[in-house]
């Protein structure tokens, strides 16, 4: 039963004492719909009832998406002002295995405040928001700071991410460079994704950061990559790898020197490199340390070392 159980928690989780699939594993190219689903999800894992006001101030187009969900998961009671699970909820199971309900607790709960700060943007008002009705006025450039004030804490202009997302995304993304050595910026939205999904059933701090930060997968490409610019570097292509290296950290000036000259050139000889480095290193590299460097991003081909491809197969 236990194997059961770990394998169900990897692509399901509990809803009052019920099984789900997971959003993700529904609508893997669609994070919106994944996100209104969560949401939804989220509200009954803490109550079977779901009031309108937690649905009634999102934007117009984000609330069409929760509603449509809630009709499939839920049914509306128009006395009641809400919309009551559609199941009866799963009290055997709850009794029966405390230890999981726990454990899909603490997941629910690493995952809440980005849920919600994401569901709520752009909405007149909500958890993370401001108040229904509240207008933030425009300021001049020497009221900034009260300006800064109106916006909610962990909130910035701008932004799609909670600051604790950008702050797990860094160290998430050292994870995912150990699997993919050269990442697209679609590759490392999926990483982030797939990641969170293989350890979301873990009570450990990495497993609960790798949630936090799977929530920046959605974020624009100008934010996301402004996140990833600070442990990778992108050369030619859109293609990004790490600036240090993981395994081999005492090759990293060489790595700088490959790397700025992957910047500008799409295929490499030894002899390019060990010029350049001999004049930003100023000393002749060694055949390890070379090879060290060169195999972990990229790959000999035809007397050329050219850039792995970032496809998504691991290195």
């Amino acid at each position: 039963m236990e194997e059961v159980f770990e394998v169900l928690q990897k692509h399901a989780l509990l809803v009052q004492g019920l099984w789900v699939p997971k959003s993700s594993l529904l609508f893997p190219g669609d994070p919106s719909k994944s996100l209104a689903r969560d949401y939804v999800l989220l509200l009954f894992s803490k109550n079977p009832f779901i009031s309108y006001d937690k649905v009634n101030h999102l934007s117009t187009s984000r609330k069409e998406e929760v509603e449509g969900f809630l009709k499939i998961l839920a049914i509306e009671s128009p006395p009641l002002k809400g919309w009551k699970l559609k199941e009866n909820t799963g009290e055997n199971f709850k009794k029966e295995y405390p230890d999981i309900v726990k454990k899909q607790e603490q997941i629910w709960k690493a995952g809440e405040d980005n849920v919600t700060n994401h569901i709520w943007r752009g909405a007149k008002g909500g958890p993370g928001r401001t108040k229904p009705g509240t207008v933030i006025k425009s300021e001049k450039a020497g009221n900034s700071d009260k300006v800064a004030r109106k916006v909610a804490p962990g909130a910035h202009a701008g932004r799609t991410m909670s600051d604790e997302t950008r702050e797990a995304i860094p160290k998430a993304l050292k994870k995912v460079f150990q699997t993919y050595k050269v990442c697209s910026l679609q590759l490392i939205r999926k990483g982030l994704r797939d990641l969170a999904l293989s350890q979301s059933t873990l009570l450990k701090a990495d497993a609960r950061l790798v949630v936090k930060a799977a929530y920046g997968a959605d974020a624009s490409e100008h934010e996301l990559q402004d996140v990833v610019s600070q442990v990778a570097v992108e050369l030619h292509g859109g293609l990004f790898v790490m600036k240090s290296s993981q395994e081999n950290p005492e090759c990293d000036p060489l790595r700088e020197v490959v790397i700025s000259l992957l910047r500008v050139k799409d295929k490499l000889k030894k002899a390019e490199v060990t010029a350049a480095a001999q004049v930003s290193l100023k000393r002749d590299i060694t055949n390890n340390e070379y090879n060290k460097v060169m195999s972990d991003f990229c790959e000999y081909k035809g007397n050329w070392w050219v850039l792995k491809s970032g496809d998504g197969k691991p290195s």
